[in-house]
């Protein structure tokens, strides 16, 4: 099978609620996984999840350091596993003892 050459669709807006990561592209496809799929957003505030920047077919959480590119919704890849990790522990840390 030859690969394929063609750039991910632009997005042009997200969507999150307490159960989905939603984004709209620019073919106009909406593309939708669960929000389990990306502990790092499942983990995070509601402020936390809403201060992103949309750069084409990518979405960028800053004070996350978390970032998602269309074509990954698209496959239903979900985060990795260090990334996961690390959302765990920086959740465990910023509970009260």
């Amino acid at each position: 099978m030859r690969p394929n050459n063609t750039a991910p669709p632009d997005v042009t807006a997200v969507h999150i609620d307490e159960d989905r990561l939603t984004f709209d592209l620019e073919d106009g496809r909406t593309v939708s996984v669960p929000l389990a799929f990306y502990p790092t957003l499942l983990l995070a505030s509601p402020a936390e999840r809403g201060q992103y920047e949309i750069c084409h077919s990518s979405v960028y959480w800053p004070k996350l350091d978390c970032d998602i590119r269309s074509d990954c919704l698209l496959r239903g890849a979900k985060e990795a596993r260090r990334y996961a990790e690390r959302a765990w522990r920086r959740k465990r840390q910023s509970q009260p003892a």
